[in-house]
């Protein structure tokens, strides 16, 4: 099942798999992705799960909208999608945007989110290892050196700016969030381990997995992931 939701001045596409199964799990994609990045991790979930796959705005099959992008808007969008699929408890996997998506959701919209599985996600720009970092903030400015990328500048100009500029969170905002939180960062990550164990130590309800791999450990290693959102949705 498919389908279109709107959501302000956005169109927001879903996929929904194992509509069979109760238990609801939704998941957020990062940065300039979109939901087919879950390929391979999807069949591993949706045996046990109603899974929720959402494309962000200004990604995949969503509609841009008319407002600049930012984390808070996508947040709006999330439980709007959630709110018209007529979700009362849901669980959530997001990386990276994904997860920075969730955690303003969680601070939030307690009521509604039951687990969390945050994977190399960031609360601000300075979570970010220093090259990374850098690489972000070079990207950032020469993306308005019009064409400079492509043709579709102003979607670049929007991606670096969600890296750049957001996620903004005070680090005692994300003691607001309720939900049950297992956040993991990767031994090769660009999110430095300091500012995951910050994240963990500040959502009241939370535990922190160390993983073996790159950023993009959840797409490389759909496998291992599986058992770990398993693990912890159980």
């Amino acid at each position: 099942m498919e389908g279109y939701i709107k959501s302000g001045s956005a169109n927001i596409f879903y996929e929904i798999f194992g509509e069979e199964n109760e238990k609801s799990l939704i998941l957020l994609h990062g940065n300039n992705e979109s939901s087919r990045h879950y390929k391979k991790l999807i069949p591993l979930l949706a045996d046990k799960y109603k899974v929720i796959a959402i494309d962000s705005r200004g990604h995949g099959r969503s509609d841009f909208g008319g407002n600049s992008l930012s984390i808070g808007t996508m947040a709006v969008d999330l439980m709007n999608v959630i709110d018209a699929l007529g979700l009362k408890k849901v669980n959530i996997v997001g990386f990276s945007d994904g997860a920075n998506i969730a955690m303003i959701a969680g601070i939030k919209n307690s009521d509604v989110i039951e687990k969390m599985v945050l994977v190399s996600g960031n609360y601000n720009f300075w979570g970010m290892k220093p090259l990374y970092a850098l690489m972000v903030a070079i990207g950032y400015y020469c993306s308005f050196l019009g064409g400079f990328v492509d043709s579709r500048n102003k979607f670049n100009k929007e991606y670096f700016s969600l890296m750049f500029k957001e996620p903004n969170l005070k680090r005692s905002s994300l003691n607001y969030i309720n939900a049950d939180t297992l956040v993991i960062c990767s031994d090769k990550d660009m999110i430095k381990y300091s500012h995951s164990k910050n994240i963990a130590k500040s959502i009241k309800k939370a535990s922190l997995k160390v993983v073996k791999g790159d950023h993009f450990w959840i797409y490389k290693n759909p496998e291992e992931a599986s058992k770990v959102i398993k693990e912890y949705i159980k």
